[in-house]
């Protein structure tokens, strides 16, 4: 996940295991320039001791070859990466967020699809971290979304009609809210609408503190 020198000769290493969740592990610095960089999207067989939040890596390597091969996809998986340091708590057991991320990256690096691949980690994410998104129903949890309707989008409620569009980042239409259940088959012509609402939520979940692969990724396409 993530990787930062302490001191002068170890670095802190941030893991995602499926059985222990988020790990932090005091190693050794290898020699080798750019080690920590190598070993991201990497499957890696580890094991630590010790006890409290940050333990001993005692061992590490690498069981299959690195999962990206673009620049890109991994400026997309930094961004998946950053999601799950800020959003899942610490030493919380999820194989259904390990699997998330794998699978993810797996799309990501096919090349087809990437911007509904990243909307699916965003929806399915916070949906396992507890912060789901309702998008099926108004903030009545009665009133079905209607594919033709507008819905101004309230992160604690959920999506209400309203009469006219507006520019808002939270204003969004049915078949936008209908999309996103099953963000693979998106219709195209939603995407542009998709990410603005969901880059909204997570800056509302994220109490707007800044992810930095996505300024990265937005200077690389702009």
């Amino acid at each position: 996940m993530h990787a930062r020198r302490y001191r002068e000769s170890s670095r802190i290493v941030e893991m995602l295991t499926p059985e222990h969740g988020l790990v932090s592990c005091l190693g050794h610095s290898s020699k080798k320039k750019n080690s920590s960089v190598d070993l991201l999207f990497t499957p890696l067989l580890i094991s630590w001791s010790g006890r409290g939040e940050l333990f001993s890596l005692t061992h590490i390597e690498s069981i299959t070859a690195k999962q990206v091969s673009t620049p890109e996809v991994s400026i997309m998986g930094m961004y998946l990466n950053e999601l799950i340091l800020k959003l899942v708590p610490k030493s919380s057991p999820s194989k259904e967020i390990f699997d998330l991320y794998r699978n993810v990256i797996h799309l990501l690096e096919k090349g087809d699809s990437q911007e509904k691949a990243l909307r699916l980690f965003e929806i399915e994410l916070l949906e396992l971290v507890g912060h789901g998104l309702s998008l099926d129903k108004e903030v009545d949890h009665e009133t079905p979304i209607h594919e033709d309707g507008f819905y101004r989008y309230d992160v604690g409620l959920g999506p209400a009609r309203i009469q006219h569009e507006n520019t808002a980042w939270n204003v969004i239409k049915g078949a936008t809210l209908i999309g996103l259940q099953s963000p693979l088959s998106m219709d195209a012509s939603c995407l542009s609408e998709a990410k603005r609402l969901m880059r909204g939520v997570i800056n509302w979940h994220l109490d707007s503190r800044p992810l930095h692969s996505r300024e990265i990724l937005q200077f690389m396409q702009a």
